[in-house]
């Protein structure tokens, strides 16, 4: 198979109590470099914009995975994002959700400098049609614009997967990183085959702020249209799937919505939760490309989400391809 991963680079700086900052790989290398072990013989093409003062040091890194192809990696005149995540806990900072009254450990304070331009379709679409199916990770949030993924989705017709990621995030003039309403929500989250969010996007996207339930009924009810499924990640609390099931009773047709919870897999030698979502992301791309279902594909990559807290940094990350958890 041949599989492409959307998004932005960007380098980290982790900043964990009083100690030093780490700086590491980050962005939609997590995703590319997860795709290129978990595949392991298929290829895989990253497709984004690539700022020049690390260019050579991004791709001499990516060029140690046999299977990862630059050719569609596009050298631009721009400083690479630099992100500094501060994280209050060992996983993140405390926050109530407002969905279900309980204090979770999720989400994390961010300060970026100004992300590179999202990529244009005119570089995108000469992969399209090599591709089996596509990831789309919004890392930055302006990874690329509406218009460039309507158009990826009229050109595309395989299997896109989307991981909604910091559309919800807004970047203001001291650099901070704000979660924000999203007045267009509806028209990204529809161009794609399935959709990914964690807990704390699903709560701020929506400026009417729809309950969970309500938001999967709103863009899976169509028959025909959107996405057939839709991921909630929600760190420790696991990760609940919904799926558009069309139905027959009585002779007539409808469109019904079935929700499971998946357990978090936990574990004790946790070290970062950094990149857990998009090896999530990553994961299920490769099992839905491969033929399997939806529950299949959400064990699997539940499984590998939760082997990837153990593991800190892209760096850390060739470890998963020694990873076995049998054939689902």
């Amino acid at each position: 198979m041949k599989l492409g991963v959307i998004g932005e680079p960007c380098i980290d700086y982790i900043h964990r109590g009083n100690g030093e900052p780490k700086k590491t790989l980050g962005g939609i290398l997590y995703s590319v470099v997860s795709l290129a072990l978990i595949a392991k013989e298929d290829e895989v093409y990253p497709i984004f914009n690539l700022g020049n003062d690390e260019y050579d040091y991004i791709l001499n890194f990516l060029s140690q995975f046999k299977n990862i192809r630059t050719d569609y990696v596009n050298k631009v005149e721009h400083k690479v994002r630099v992100v500094s995540l501060y994280y209050n806990k060992a996983q993140g900072a405390e926050y109530i959700c407002e969905e279900t009254g309980r204090t979770k450990i999720y989400d994390r304070e961010e300060n970026s400098t100004e992300p590179t331009a999202p990529v244009d379709f005119s570089v995108i679409e000469p992969a399209l049609y090599n591709l089996d199916a596509l990831l789309i990770n919004m890392i930055s949030g302006s990874d690329v614009t509406l218009d460039t993924l309507k158009q990826v989705r009229l050109a595309y017709p395989k299997h896109i997967h989307l991981d909604i990621h910091n559309i919800v995030m807004r970047t203001n003039e001291k650099g901070e990183r704000i979660q924000q309403p999203v007045n267009d929500w509806l028209e990204w989250c529809c161009q794609c085959s399935t959709l990914q969010m964690n807990e704390s996007e699903i709560n701020i996207i929506t400026p009417e702020r729809l309950k969970e339930y309500d938001f999967a009924e709103k863009i899976l009810s169509t028959e025909g249209k959107g996405p057939g499924a839709l991921i909630i990640t929600r760190g420790k609390s696991g990760v609940t799937l919904y799926v558009k099931k069309v139905k027959d009773m009585l002779g007539e047709h409808f469109v019904d919505i079935d929700k499971k919870d998946f357990p978090a897999v936990e574990r004790d030698n946790f070290k970062d939760s950094t990149g857990c979502g998009d090896v999530l992301a990553s994961s299920f791309l490769f099992k839905m490309a491969s033929g399997h279902d939806y529950e299949t594909a959400i064990n699997f990559s539940n499984k590998m989400a939760g082997f990837k807290s153990t593991l800190q940094g892209v760096e850390e990350l060739y470890q998963l391809g020694n990873y076995k958890i049998g054939t689902t």
